[in-house]
């Protein structure tokens, strides 16, 4: 949705009247709507004087117009089980033909007929526009649906067309509908994420007593991420609001590697064996069972992640985002944990 707000609906319709060649240009948008606009209309003005003449009033001959195009209940047929009301009024091709509407015979208080055309003038128009508000701010609105394109780069595009685009003083221009929701969505999932980081960060500070250990192992988390972007870039699959969900899994996903590992360090190491040789060894003697839990969650996520099964598609992103970041945090579970962590302690034990 293209937005452009301002005070006059005149000025409105210009301006995306203007615009609408504009958002067309860019490719992949398709099936563009501009402003809705009334359909044509016939408008009748009655001269006062001239219906005083025939003894009527304009609200008389307004009746008599409207029960001769729009039609009056004249009686009701009876059927058994229902009465249908029978409406009497003139034929279509005489109430949609404004010169013959203009012939409509029109009795006066005398019994005398004049057609309508002796008592009034047809005047011919346009309806009004339809008229839109958001947050009560008048706007004319442009809509239009994306295909065989991303959203975020097709946004992109019509905002640098937009931006080139001269407004009078007054108005403004906002690119809303799934592009607002989109950004919506990402701002509060955002929130999620520094939430859930926090708490699990919390409840690694509990279960070691200590910072080091507890920031160390969810260093692995924010790298993760990087499997995860790779897999949704080979895959050719959009970061959405599905795959973003994925990330915010990871954080409670891949911290559980890294406590299996550095649990059983910091028990060896209570046993009197050093950091680094603790740290080793734990690596070596967690690879098994950290191997296995990693695979389970993979092989379980395989289906969804090829699409297999109904309404897997939606969560297609989601899948492949943990398939990825899981996979590419062993590895720095095994590696890169155990080494910054010894780094870290060096000169402690």
């Amino acid at each position: 949705e293209v937005k452009i707000f301002g005070d006059n609906r005149e000025t409105l319709d210009g301006l995306a009247g203007q615009l609408e060649p504009l958002v067309a240009a860019v490719p992949g948008v398709v099936d563009l709507v501009g402003v809705q606009r009334g359909n044509p209309e016939v408008t009748w003005e009655i001269d006062p004087i001239a219906a005083g003449r025939m003894g009527l009033t304009v609200e008389q001959i307004s009746s008599q117009a409207s029960s001769a195009w729009l039609g009056e209940v004249a009686t009701h047929l009876r059927l058994l089980d229902r009465a249908v009301p029978v409406r009497v009024r003139y034929d279509d091709a005489s109430r949609f033909d404004p010169e013959r509407l203009a012939q409509m015979l029109v009795r006066g208080a005398d019994g005398k007929t004049v057609p309508l055309a002796a008592l009034g003038r047809a005047i011919q128009s346009s309806g009004q526009s339809i008229l839109t508000r958001e947050n009560l701010r008048q706007m004319a609105l442009l809509t239009a649906r994306l295909e065989g394109r991303d959203l975020g780069s097709a946004v992109a595009d019509i905002k640098t067309r937009l931006a080139g685009f001269k407004l009078p003083v007054g108005y403004t221009i906002e690119v809303g509908g799934q592009y607002e929701s989109q950004r919506s969505a990402f701002r509060e999932l955002l929130m999620v994420l520094c939430i859930a980081a926090a708490l699990v960060f919390t409840i690694l500070v509990f279960q070691f007593r200590a910072i080091v250990p507890a920031a160390v192992i969810l260093m692995a988390a924010p790298l993760s991420f990087a499997g995860a972007f790779l897999l949704l870039w080979v895959t050719g699959t959009e970061l959405n609001v599905s795959s973003a969900m994925g990330l915010i899994l990871l954080v409670g996903l891949v911290v559980k590697n890294g406590i299996v590992m550095m649990d059983y360090a910091h028990r060896l190491h209570e046993k009197g064996a050093g950091l680094a040789d603790a740290v080793n060894e734990a690596a070596q003697v967690r690879l098994r069972p950290i191997l296995m839990t990693t695979l389970c969650t993979l092989f379980g996520l395989l289906p969804l992640a090829l699409g297999l099964g109904a309404g897997a598609e939606i969560q297609k992103p989601l899948a492949l985002a943990v398939i990825g970041g899981l996979g590419f945090s062993t590895l720095i579970t095994l590696y890169a944990v155990p080494a910054v962590y010894a780094a870290l302690r060096r000169g402690k034990t």
